[in-house]
C-alpha cells in the first residue's frame, strides 16, 4: 500500500489544507453548545435583547465562518482526490500494457478494466471523504468530552462508556463486512466479464435465437452479485440501529442524571442542554465515522486489487537469444513445445521448422490446430515452454521484444478498428506514413474501391469497425498492416471474410509490392497458401508436414484431405 502514497506527490499542500480547514471547522462547531449554555444561563435570565441578539449575531458569524471553512477544505480535499486517481490511472494503464500475455489472460480483460474504472473511483471517493471526514469526526468526539468535562466531570464516565462501546460496534462490524466486500468486487468482475462477452457477441446470439438464455444467465449472475451485495449491506446496517441505541441509552442518563444535579444547583440549565448537544455531536459525527470507514473499507479492498496489479512482473524487455545454424534463418524452431499457463496438454509440441528471410511462408490446419498460438510465440507474447526458438538478431536489427515487434506486422484474426476514420487507424500502424503509402496499402488490400466511394481516408469508422462489412473490415485491417514498413509480415487467417477472386487479387498484389519481404500466411484454406515456399500442416498441435504443396500431396494425407475436401465444396459452389 505504501507505492500508493507516491500518488500525492504534487498534492501535498491539498493533502494537508484540506484535513486543516476541516478541523478548524471543527473546532468552531465545538462552541457552539457553549454558546447555547451562555444564551440560556445569562441572556434569557438578564431580560436584556440586545445580549440575546449580540450572542445570536455571534452564533451566525460561527455559522458562516464554518460554511466557508467546509467549502475550502472540500475544494482541496477532492482536488487531491481526483490528482491522485489521474496519476494512479495513467500509471495503471501503462503497467497493464507492460503486462506479458500470461498475465492478462489469467486476469482476464475485463477484471483489468474493473480495476482500472471501478476500483479507482472507489479509491477515489474513499481519499476524499478521508480528507474530508476522518480527521475531523475524532476530533469532534474527543472534543466533545473534553467539552463536557469542562462543564460537569461526572459525566466522563458515561460518555467514555459510550464511545468505547461505539467503537467495538463499528469495529465488529468492519471486520465482518470487509471479507463480504471483497467477494462483491470478484462478482462485480465476473459480472462485466460476461455483460463484455454478450455485447460483443450481440450478432451470434441474435443470429441463434439465443437472448433468453443468455439474459437468464445475465439475471443469475446479476442475482449472485445482488445477494453478495445484500449480505454486506446487512452487516453494515446494524450500525446506525446500534449506535442509536447506545446513544439514546446515554442520552436517557444525561438526562436522568443532570435533572438531579439541576435540582440540586450543581449543574445549570443551559450546561445541561451543552451536554446533550455534545451528546448528540457525539452521535452524528459516529455515525459519519462510520460510514467514513464503511467507503474507506472498500476503498482498501479495491486498492489491494490495484496493487495486486502493480505487482506483476512485467513483460521481459528480452528474450533468450540462441544463434541461428543459417545466416538466411528469420526463425528456427527446435522441438519446440507450448504449454498455455494452468493446462496440462500442450498446446503446440514438435515443431521443427526453419523460416527464412524472403520467404512466403505457409500454416495450414483445422480448427484449434494451434496456428493463432504460433503466432503468439513469433511475435514473442509467449515463450516456449520446451525447445528453442533462434531468432536472427541481425536480420531482424532487434534484441529486445519491443524491437522484434517492430520488424513485424501483424493482422490478427479478429480484424478490430478503433473509433475514428480510415486515416487514424492506418496511422495506427505508421504514424509517418504519407497519404500515397496509406492509398497504396489500401489498393494492395483491395479496399481502395469502397474507401473512395465514401470520404476517403477521411472516411468515419465506428468501434469495432460496426458501419463496414465483414470483408470490408479485414481489408481494412490489411491495409492496416502493409502501410507499416517492416520485415515480416503475418496473416492470421485475416482472408477468410474475402471472397476467392478479391483473396487471389490480394495475394497477387502483395507478391508483387512485398516480394524481398517474409510473408506468413495462416489459413485454412490450400488455395491461400498454393505458392508458399513452404507449407507447414498443423493437426492437434502436433506439426504433421512440411514442404510445398505438391509434396504435402503426396507425403501428408491430412493436407491431401483438406485440398481434396475443398475443392469438392468449390465445384458444388459452382454448380
Amino acid at each position: 500500500m505504501k507505492r500508493l502514497l507516491q500518488y500525492f506527490k504534487g498534492y501535498q499542500k491539498e493533502s494537508i489544507l484540506g484535513p486543516v480547514f476541516k478541523l478548524c471547522e471543527a473546532l468552531l462547531e465545538l462552541t457552539v453548545p457553549m454558546i447555547v449554555a451562555r444564551v440560556i444561563d445569562e441572556a434569557i435570565p438578564s431580560g436584556e435583547t440586545s445580549q440575546v441578539l449580540r450572542y445570536i449575531f455571534l452564533m451566525i458569524v460561527v455559522g458562516l465562518v464554518g460554511f466557508i471553512l467546509a467549502i475550502t477544505a472540500q475544494y482541496y480535499s477532492a482536488k487531491a482526490a481526483v490528482g491522485f486517481t489521474r496519476q494512479l490511472n495513467n500509471d495503471l494503464f501503462k503497467k497493464i500494457m507492460a503486462l506479458p500475455q500470461a498475465e492478462v489472460d489469467k486476469n482476464s480483460p475485463a477484471s483489468l478494466v474493473n480495476r482500472m474504472t471501478s476500483d479507482t473511483f472507489q479509491m477515489q471517493t474513499g481519499v476524499n471523504i478521508f480528507f474530508r471526514l476522518f480527521l475531523r469526526s475524532p476530533f469532534i468526539v474527543i472534543g466533545s468530552l473534553v467539552m463536557a468535562m469542562q462543564i460537569e466531570s461526572r459525566v466522563a464516565l458515561i460518555f467514555t462508556t459510550m464511545i468505547i462501546l461505539l467503537f467495538v460496534v463499528v469495529g465488529g462490524i468492519l471486520k465482518l463486512t470487509s471479507p463480504m466486500f471483497t467477494n462483491v468486487r470478484k462478482r462485480l468482475d465476473h459480472l462485466v466479464q460476461l455483460t463484455r462477452q454478450q455485447v460483443k457477441g450481440m450478432r451470434v446470439i441474435r443470429a441463434f435465437r439465443q437472448e433468453a438464455r443468455e439474459i437468464e444467465e445475465f439475471k443469475s449472475t446479476n442475482q449472485h452479485l445482488n445477494h453478495e451485495q445484500l449480505k454486506a449491506a446487512n452487516g453494515s446496517v446494524l450500525t446506525n440501529p446500534l449506535t442509536y441505541v447506545i446513544v439514546n441509552i446515554c442520552l436517557v442518563l444525561i438526562i436522568w442524571q443532570g435533572s438531579q444535579w439541576v435540582n440540586v444547583g450543581s449543574l445549570t440549565q443551559g450546561g445541561l442542554v451543552a451536554l446533550v448537544n455534545y451528546l448528540l455531536q457525539i452521535l452524528v459525527e459516529l455515525i459519519k465515522l462510520t460510514m467514513v470507514i464503511s467507503t474507506m473499507n472498500k476503498a482498501m479492498t479495491s486498492a489491494k486489487r490495484v496493487v495486486e496489479v502493480f505487482n506483476l512482473e512485467d513483460e521481459a524487455t528480452t528474450f533468450e537469444q540462441n544463434a541461428v545454424t543459417n545466416p538466411q534463418s528469420l526463425y528456427e524452431f527446435n522441438q519446440v513445445q507450448f504449454y498455455y499457463p494452468n493446462t496440462q496438454a500442450p498446446a503446440l509440441e514438435q515443431l521443427n521448422f526453419t523460416i527464412n528471410k524472403g520467404d512466403f511462408f505457409g500454416i495450414i490446419g483445422s480448427t484449434g490446430s494451434g496456428k493463432s498460438t504460433l503466432i503468439e510465440l513469433l511475435t514473442k507474447n509467449y515463450d516456449p515452454t520446451v525447445g528453442q526458438i533462434s531468432v536472427n538478431s541481425q536480420l531482424l536489427k532487434t534484441d529486445t521484444r519491443s524491437e522484434l515487434r517492430e520488424s513485424i506486422a501483424l493482422v490478427p484474426q479478429l480484424a478490430t478498428l478503433f473509433k475514428g476514420t480510415v486515416r487514424s487507424n492506418l496511422l495506427l500502424a505508421n504514424p509517418d506514413a504519407s497519404e500515397e503509402a496509406m492509398w497504396q496499402a489500401l489498393k494492395v488490400a483491395q479496399a481502395d474501391g469502397f474507401i473512395k466511394e465514401k470520404n476517403g481516408l477521411d472516411t468515419k469508422v465506428e468501434a469495432f469497425g460496426r458501419n463496414f462489412s465483414g470483408g470490408q473490415r479485414q481489408r481494412l485491417t490489411l491495409a492496416r498492416a502493409l502501410v507499416k514498413e517492416a520485415e515480416i509480415y503475418i496473416f492470421d487467417d485475416s482472408t477468410s471474410a474475402l471472397d476467392y477472386l478479391t483473396e487471389a487479387n490480394f495475394q497477387k498484389a502483395v507478391q508483387e509490392h512485398f516480394a524481398d519481404k517474409t510473408i506468413i500466411m495462416i489459413s485454412q484454406r490450400t488455395h491461400s497458401v498454393l505458392k508458399a515456399n513452404q507449407i507447414l500442416v498443423l493437426n492437434e498441435g502436433k506439426q504433421i508436414g512440411l514442404g510445398t504443396h505438391a509434396q504435402l500431396l503426396v507425403e501428408c494425407p491430412i493436407y491431401r484431405e483438406i485440398d481434396q475436401s475443398q475443392k469438392v465444396a468449390e465445384v458444388k459452389e459452382d454448380e
